[in-house]
This record gives C-alpha cells, structure tokens and sequence, in this order.
C-alpha cells in the first residue's frame, strides 16, 4: 500500500515538473528557437533548461524542505548588571530551556542542534514582580531558520533586595550537669544585618546558633556558626549573612546548700544565761560562679546585738550577709533567730556523813564514820529547766579509801557523780576526817 501511494506520489510530481517546464520554455524569447540549427544553439539552450528543471526536481524529492522542534534549547539572560543597579534578584533563577522550530533542507535541519541556536532575554525591563519577558532568537544557519519559539517568553518572579538587622539567638542542645547552670551569656554582636530578597528577608525572625553545655564545669567561650530562621523554626534558604557566626561568653554558676551562723554579741542580763539559739531555716541553697561558691562552706546573718537587758527568750529575724556574687535560691523571707534565755538557779542537798557511801576500802578495816554526825552540803547552780528537775538522787556522793594502805587517821575527799552536767557544784565540806582501824582491834 505504502509502495503505491510512493508511486501515485512519484508520477504526480513528474507530471508537475514536465508542466511547469513547458511552461517555462515557452515564456523563452522567440529569438532562441528562430536560431539557426545548424549552430544547435536552441537546441543547446532547451537542453540546459531541461538539466535545470530536473536538478530541481531530484533535489526536491531526495532532500526536501522539513520542519524540526529541538527541544530544550536554554534562554540566556542579557544585561543582568540592571538587576544588581536596580537592586533587584529573581526569585526563580534556574535553567530556562524552551523548544524551537526551524525549517530548512533536510540535510542541513538534521544536521542542526541546540548549540546552533541562540535565545536571550533582556533584563533592562525587568521590574519588582511577575514579569512576562520576550525570547529572541537567531540561528547560526544561513539555509535554515526559526519557524517559532515556544514558548516564546520566560516568566520571572523578581523581589527587591534588602538588608535589615536580625537578632541573634544562641540555645543549649542539652543540660547542665546536676548543680550548675547558666550564670550569665553574653553575645557578640547581638544582630547581624541579614541581605538578599525582600520577602525572604522579612521571613527571617532570628540568627540561631546551637551549643552542648553537658560536659561544662567552668566558664566558656567560644564562636558559634549561626543559620537564618524563620517564624516557624524551619531554615531559610537564599539569603546571606554579614557574617556568619557571634562568639559567646558563657559564665557557668553553681548552687550548693550551706549552713546558716549566727552572729551575736554581747551578753544577756546578769543572772541569765543563753541556753540554745534555733536558726531557720538552719541551712539555704546559694548560687554564683564556680569558683566562688567552692569557697563557701556557711552563710552567717547580721549581727544580733545584746543590750544586757534580756532575761526572757526572744525571737528576732535578720537578713543574711551575702559575699558579692552570690545570691540564694528559693528563700523569700529573713532568717529567724531563736535565741533560748533562762535565770541561772541555785539548789542544794544535805548528806550525812554516815550516809556517804564507803568504796575501795580493805576488807580488814574499818571507820568510825557510822558515828559521825557532820552534814555535807552540795549545791548546784545551772539554769532554771535543770535546777527544777533536779532530785537529790540525781547527785551522788562516796568516800574512796583506794590509798588508805594502813590504819591511822585520814582526810578523804568527798567525791560525786551524776548522769546529768551542771553549770557548777559546791560540796561544802568537800574533805571529811575519818579514822581506819583494825576489825579485831574493835571487839
């Protein structure tokens, strides 16, 4: 089918050409066929025009006009300095590439591609928006040329370029160890001018940079890389920063918990003694650099003065005094100082002689101190809470005859003891006489 279609082509085309040829030949001036044949000038004559007819011919059929689309064939942008002078940027800068059309001899088209081609825009029309901008084009070919672009425009989106300062913010990625925390960081610069288009500018609300702080025990400093960040926290792309980091100086604080002294001078009135002072809290939590509050083991508060009048238990707040630097945690109020006063007492108990227990005494002697009649006298003076519980069992006297080694006459000690301590004790006579004799020697 498609051999007699060829055919049927074939003949048609023939016919054409024969047509157009006699037509040719007899638009020819009459001169040329009244020419003598003896020359054959006109037979010459119609014989070129034959030759040219079917060159014409042979070159139609075996390389015919054609139409070709190459594809992908890039835009070139002209006169991008305007953008800068404008300050101006596209938003969509990428490859433009667009499909051409051009029609020629087959030859010479097949034998074209995309580098034979060239298309460029002008950027001096390009203003703040969407711009539709032409494509022109032309082609290194003298036997082939451009039917159609398409499409024969390139749009572009162009913002204004900008520069406007942004905050910089630096944030742990972790935590302090137990017991330190962020005393202070000071960054520099605070802001940072951020450039570039207009609506990705204005979409950057910080310059954020990232630090560890689990493994830090002192102070630090150091550059930290900063990225532009959107409201959203998510990074924005395309713009640029003056420079692209800020350096931090990170003071490293610690709390500890210490004790709480009190501080009071001078004395109660005469008679009375301090019997206990309550602090409360007893102890606090303090904070400050490292350093400092390594060196601090106990926080006293502000001096309690006595006047010499106080003979009643009082209760007074006061503040504590704080080295520079340091300050407490979680205490909202003064330290109460409890301060205990009671009247010094006086009370005392009468042993016989007789009574006062004998010890060590060798079990071949004996005393006349069954018969002795004298009385001692112990007093003992400490505050009212002791003197008042006190009973005469609490006190406990003896005679101790370890070094009596023979028999005779002696002066012994009168010794106590007591489970209870006391401010002071009087035994009034504190020596009692005493004679050792012999058991048989007393029938």
């Amino acid at each position: 089918m498609r051999i007699k279609n060829r055919v049927s082509s074939f003949i048609i085309k023939i016919k054409n050409v024969i047509s157009k040829s006699f037509k040719w030949i007899l638009k020819l001036p009459k001169t040329i066929f009244d020419a003598k044949f003896s020359h054959n000038t006109g037979t010459k004559l119609l014989s070129l025009a034959m030759a040219i007819l079917f060159w014409f011919f042979v070159m139609d059929q075996v390389d015919p006009e054609i139409s070709r689309v190459i594809e992908s064939v890039p835009v070139q942008l002209t006169n991008t300095q305007e953008l800068d002078q404008n300050n101006l940027k596209i938003m969509n800068q990428t490859d433009f590439l667009v499909n051409v059309e051009v029609t020629g001899r087959r030859n010479n088209v097949l034998s074209l591609n995309s580098e034979n081609i060239y298309l460029w825009s002008d950027m001096r029309s390009v203003r703040n928006g969407v711009n539709n901008v032409f494509i022109n084009s032309t082609i290194n070919s003298e036997s082939v040329s451009i039917k159609s672009v398409l499409p024969n425009e390139i749009v572009l989106t162009v913002d204004r370029v900008v520069s406007l300062p942004k905050p910089v913010k630096i944030i742990t990625s972790d935590k302090f160890q137990d017991t330190l925390y962020q005393e202070s960081m000071a960054v520099n610069p605070v802001e940072i001018k951020v450039s570039g288009p207009e609506s990705l500018v204005n979409s950057v609300s910080y310059l954020g940079g990232t630090i560890s702080v689990n493994t830090l025990t002192a102070d630090h400093k150091r550059e930290v890389s900063l990225v532009p960040y959107s409201f959203d926290g998510e990074v924005v792309n395309g713009v640029e920063l003056d420079i692209n980091y800020a350096t931090i100086d990170l003071v490293v604080g610690k709390t500890k918990q210490v004790s709480v002294e009190p501080v009071i001078v001078g004395e109660v009135a005469p008679g009375y003694k301090i019997v206990e002072v309550k602090i409360n809290p007893e102890t606090v939590v303090i904070s400050g650099e490292v350093d400092l509050i390594n060196s601090i083991n106990s926080i006293k508060v502000e001096t309690l003065q006595l006047t010499g009048d106080e003979n009643a238990s009082l209760i007074v707040e006061k503040d504590l005094i704080l080295p520079d630097g340091i300050k407490t945690v979680g205490l909202d109020k003064p330290i109460q100082v409890e301060m205990k006063i009671e009247e010094i007492q006086t009370k005392e108990f009468t042993y016989l002689v007789s009574e006062i227990p004998i010890v060590n005494l060798n079990e071949n002697y004996t005393t006349d101190l069954i018969s002795n009649s004298d009385s001692v006298v112990v007093r003992i003076t400490d505050i009212e809470s002791i003197i008042k519980s006190l009973a005469k069992e609490d006190i406990h006297l003896d005679l101790n005859f370890s070094n009596v080694i023979e028999i005779g006459n002696y002066r012994l000690k009168v010794n106590y003891s007591s489970e209870k301590e006391f401010n002071a004790i009087i035994i009034d006579p504190d020596y009692v006489d005493v004679n050792v004799s012999d058991i048989v020697a007393n029938p």
